[in-house]
């Protein structure tokens, strides 16, 4: 899986080990507002990766970056199985203004 946030990686690796035979690998790209890496970079090479069956994201409201995914699997270019979930989608629910996202969402948001 790809994760933006470090904290929700560590739930997102718990679900995943109690519903499956486990997690290949995890990373979370942080929410810098100049990231090293993207959900793309990643999600390109489990893709390619004959041991990885299906792909995980977690994304963020805010951004950019979850649209590129989509373009990816539209295309074909992404091609194994793929869930995906951008956390704070309930923002709009709440009777005062909540801030949901990185830096990164941010910048290039």
């Amino acid at each position: 899986y790809v994760s933006k946030s470090g904290g929700m990686s560590n739930e997102l690796n718990n679900i995943i080990c109690r519903n499956s035979d486990g997690v290949f690998e995890g990373v979370a790209i942080g929410g810098d507002r100049y990231p090293g890496s993207r959900f793309i970079d990643h999600l390109l090479r489990y893709n390619d990766n004959p041991s990885v069956k299906m792909l995980v994201l977690l994304g963020e409201v805010g951004g950019v970056d979850e649209y590129e995914i989509c373009e990816a699997v539209k295309s074909g270019r992404i091609s194994k199985p793929l869930i995906a979930w951008c956390i704070g989608t309930c923002a709009s629910i709440f009777p005062f203004e909540v801030q949901f996202g990185h830096a990164g969402a941010l910048a290039r948001g």
